[in-house]
């Protein structure tokens, strides 16, 4: 139960007589009003807002015969011959509104009348501040009370301040941030910091009153607080912030709000409602001059005037309070502060000359000395993250929910994985977003929130994948190019230029597996084409080549290269409009045909230009890109000869049958060099079907000899005759399509399953690429 206790003035004043220093006394005297007779607070209320009108200027305002509230109406369009209002309770209209007091209390001992501001009380343009008057009037009697011309107040957006709070002697910038476009128009943003109530037009503020305003936007400002913006009692003096349409004497009066100055400033404004912080409370000016043991008390209601340890306030203990300078005190929140039920409360921390609560007796005083807001918080949780998971290289956008998350911009630190999350943007009290940092790939990584609360972990929250990132996303299959990949952990990788060994970038049609199958001798789905020639220029960043002309064989090892299919014994065949290329020969067909070219050698090809297989269904069938113009029967097998596309040529040559030094091809046209043309494979009618090449070349390109790949002995044609011939290096271009780029760690057989450090980066949109046709 709380103790009586009878304090006069004089007994609060006789606290300034104790031996502490002269500025240390100056600071021990009780709080005094900064306002004026007649104050309106606060500057600007929102639509509903609670407005609070203080009068002493000896006007009657009383709470009415049976003691209910005053009534208030509201003057939508107060007109300017005195008196503004009306002698006697008025009709309620669209010009007279009513407001209402329910849970409001007026007192005629303060002289304070509070109203809620009536919803038909509207913000001006843009939410800029637009004025009203309020008129009070007896409860019983009807008749009119205060000031006959009323007291005008301004509903608009109320800009929020950050911080709200400085230390006194100002110098500190504070951000100015509005729901609303209230500086649409305003060129210039006229500011001053006044103890009175707002001016209505800018005037001619007096020195140190105005304050310079950097406008950042339709909705955003700075101010820079002035010097003149102090507080020397031990209650922080509260300031009007005003803001004007400019800095003419009649520019116009748009918004404000309330600023803070006090003696303190303090490590930590919101903290946990359970205690435990430490919290380091400093000023410019020697508040603790004289004191060996000052007291704390924290508390929901106004500081006392004296040290009060009931159960309304909470003090620190006395081990856990320290006087470090005179300057400087570091204090240990207690606990017990009540459970604030939402994300905020407000406190206050009060500092006293000692910690003796003297009951109400006299003689025993330990009088307020610095005081500073504080508010208490609950510690907030995170339940989820949306999406789950992202690449490692980090930046993704990612939305965190949970509870109890405040939502003043800085307040919320958070890890993902041990790392810093950047970019936090608080939402709400149940949601803020983030962006994701770089970090090595992992599953299921913790968040750890932090706030003035305290710290809460999210175990499983979000798991880091190895996506990459390539630029370009697309080319042609006729040429090689330099590809940028963005990804994580290059610098320890273990690049290797054998395909079948070490780290590479692989090009793969969906996503690459090295588990071994078909006798462990094929991996299930193998790279497409290695992007080589690796050139790291940093652990997130490097250079590849990736050569779209050559694609790796069925076992993804080495590049392939494979002698033309054609002759009698293959016995293609295709009907007029169809794509379907049957072959009369069993194991004609695999897959590593996909990609390469149909080329018909006759003097009226049935097979047009550019033609190659997209697709292989069986061994002796595969489709075709284009459709044939004409039926190709058994009959003219032999016009069809199926090569690698990027270098291929046709030739008329004529065959010679002979040996020896003789050369077996002649007239060929147009001519071949040694250059381009010598290694190349060469298929046409007369040439033996089993892997020939062109081996030298002579006569200026005109004539070479034959050789077979197999056992390097020179072939001859086994017929004589002039016919068209296929020139083609053997390799097979990539296939157009959609493909992923992958970083493998160890590109072996099965390396997925025998190699305990194997990574391998995931699919995702950012590592896809397209080979395409231009």
């Amino acid at each position: 139960m709380r103790k009586s206790k009878s304090r006069s003035k004089a007994r609060v004043a006789a606290a300034a007589g104790l031996t502490t220093g002269a500025v240390g006394a100056a600071l021990l005297v009780a709080p005094s009003a900064a306002f004026a007779a007649v104050t309106v607070s606060p500057p600007v209320v929102g639509v509903g807002g609670r407005v609070t009108v203080v009068d002493t200027d000896g006007v009657t305002l009383t709470t009415g015969s049976n003691t209910t509230a005053n009534r208030v109406f509201v003057l939508t369009a107060p007109g300017t011959v005195a008196p503004v209002c009306a002698s006697t309770l008025p009709v309620a209209s669209a010009t007279v509104l009513a407001a209402t007091q329910t849970g409001v209390t007026s007192s005629d001992v303060t002289d304070t009348v509070s109203f809620d501001s009536p919803a038909g009380a509207t913000a001006g343009t843009n939410g800029q501040a637009k004025r009203y008057v309020a008129c009070f009037y007896d409860d019983d009697t009807t008749a009119r009370q205060g000031n006959q011309n009323g007291y005008s107040f301004y509903v608009g957006t109320v800009p929020a301040l950050n911080p709200a709070v400085g230390l006194t002697g100002g110098g500190n910038t504070v951000g100015i941030t509005t729901a609303t476009n209230v500086f649409t128009g305003v060129a210039t943003i006229g500011a001053q910091f006044v103890t009175d109530n707002c001016p209505t037009t800018y005037g001619a503020p007096a020195a140190g009153v105005a304050a310079t305003v950097t406008r950042t936007g339709d909705a955003a400002a700075s101010v820079v607080v002035p010097a003149s913006v102090t507080s020397t009692t031990a209650v922080p003096t509260k300031y009007n912030l005003c803001f004007y349409n400019g800095v003419g004497s009649t520019a116009p009066f748009i918004s404000g709000s309330v600023y803070t100055a006090s003696q303190l400033a303090l490590s930590q404004t919101v903290g946990p409602y359970g205690g435990g912080n430490n919290i380091d409370v400093t000023s410019p000016e020697p508040f603790l001059a004289g004191l060996d043991a000052p007291g704390v008390l924290f508390t929901a209601a106004a500081c006392p005037a004296e040290y009060d340890d009931d159960t309304a306030e909470v003090p620190a203990a006395a081990d856990r309070i320290r006087k470090v300078t005179n300057n400087r005190l570091a204090v240990t929140v207690p606990s017990g502060a009540a459970d604030p039920g939402t994300t905020l409360a407000p406190w206050n921390l009060c500092i006293y000359q000692n910690s003796t609560d003297d009951a109400g007796a006299p003689g025993v005083v330990s009088a307020l000395v610095a005081s500073y807001p504080y508010r208490v918080t609950t510690v907030q949780t995170a339940v989820g993250i949306s999406p789950k998971a992202g690449p490692s290289l980090g930046g993704s956008i990612i939305t965190v929910t949970g509870t109890a998350f405040p939502t003043e911009p800085g307040s919320i630190t958070a890890t993902l994985g041990g790392v810093p999350l950047t970019e936090i943007t608080p939402i709400s009290a149940t949601a803020f977003t983030a962006r994701t940092p770089q970090r090595a790939p992992a599953n299921g990584v913790a968040l750890v929130t932090t706030t003035a609360g305290g710290s809460h972990t999210l175990l499983n929250a979000y798991s880091f994948t190895s996506a990459l990132v390539a630029n370009p996303k697309t080319a042609p299959n006729t040429r090689a190019i330099d590809v940028i990949v963005n990804g994580i952990g290059f610098e320890s990788a273990a690049w290797s230029a054998t395909v079948g060994t070490g780290a590479h970038i692989f090009l793969v049609r969906g996503n690459y597996s090295s588990a071994a199958v078909n006798g462990a001798a094929y991996r299930a789905n193998p790279a497409v084409a290695d992007c080589g020639k690796v050139l790291v220029l940093s652990d997130s960043e490097l250079v590849c080549r990736l050569d779209l002309t050559k694609r790796l064989d069925t076992a993804g090892e080495t590049v392939l290269r494979a002698a033309p299919k054609y002759g009698a014994a293959i016995d293609f065949k295709i009907t007029t409009g169809s794509r379907v290329l049957t072959a009369g020969a069993a194991t004609t067909f695999d897959q590593s045909d996909v990609g390469k070219a149909v080329i018909d050698t006759a003097a009226t090809p049935l097979i047009p230009a550019g033609t190659v297989i997209s697709a292989v269904y069986s061994d002796t069938e595969a489709i075709m890109s284009n459709p044939a113009s004409g039926t190709v029967s058994a009959n003219d097998n032999t016009t069809i000869t199926v090569a690698g596309s990027t270098d291929t040529k046709v030739v008329a040559v004529t065959t010679n049958i002979g040996g020896g030094t003789e050369m077996n091809l002649a007239g060929i046209t147009p001519v071949l060099t040694s250059a381009t043309d010598a290694g190349k494979f060469i298929a046409g009618t007369g040439i033996p079907a089993a892997g020939t090449t062109v081996y030298t070349i002579a006569g200026g390109g005109a004539t070479a000899v034959m050789r077979n790949t197999a056992n390097s002995a020179d072939v001859v044609a086994t017929a004589a005759g002039t016919v068209n011939a296929v020139i083609s290096s053997g390799y097979t271009v990539v296939p157009e399509g959609a493909y992923n780029l992958q970083y493998v760690s160890n590109a072996a057989l099965n390396a997925v399953h025998v190699d305990p450090s194997y990574v391998q980066s995931s699919v995702s949109s950012a590592s896809t690429f397209t080979v395409s046709s231009f």
